[in-house]
């Protein structure tokens, strides 16, 4: 089972820019790959200015549709411009997993599979009760992709 801790955490606040996925998971997979790519080939996280320049990946069920944002952390006054979300994730307990693998597609993959696959199901005392859930970047070195996936929780 992957590592992973159990922390409290302030509210923080994801500008993004999304698409809607559809299908089941595999699809779901390869659409994220597809988006991911188009991203980072138009170099569309350039136009957003965070608090800093770490990649975000949110997964977030909107009106019935499970959309899914690449985004950066920003101050929770930002102005939003046509086609972005900001995207506010409470203080509170989160799932925290840390992770390493060779692109930022491998590591967000590595992260959510773990986390909903293994280790919340697992949880005795804490429960995901839905709301956004993220992966993002922290660094890249001689050992590949470094980051973190964070999944709110509640007591039970």
């Amino acid at each position: 089972m992957a590592d992973y801790t159990i922390e409290t955490k302030a509210a923080f606040t994801v500008l993004g820019i999304g698409t809607v996925l559809t299908g089941g998971f595999p699809e779901m997979g390869q659409q994220k790959a597809a988006f991911w790519q188009k991203i980072n080939t138009e170099h569309a996280l350039d136009s957003l200015v965070g608090v800093n320049d770490y990649p975000f990946a949110v997964n977030e069920a909107v009106n019935g549709e499970f959309c899914y944002y690449a985004g950066r952390e920003v101050t929770a006054d930002t102005v939003v411009a046509d086609g972005q979300r900001l995207i506010t994730f409470p203080a509170g307990k989160y799932l925290v997993i840390k992770g390493t693998a060779a692109d930022q597609m491998g590591l967000y993959n590595a992260l959510e599979g773990p986390a909903f696959g293994e280790i919340l199901p697992q949880l005795t005392d804490y429960a995901y009760v839905g709301g956004p859930n993220t992966s993002y970047v922290t660094g890249t070195d001689a050992d590949g992709v470094h980051g973190e996936m964070l999944v709110p929780l509640v007591e039970k």
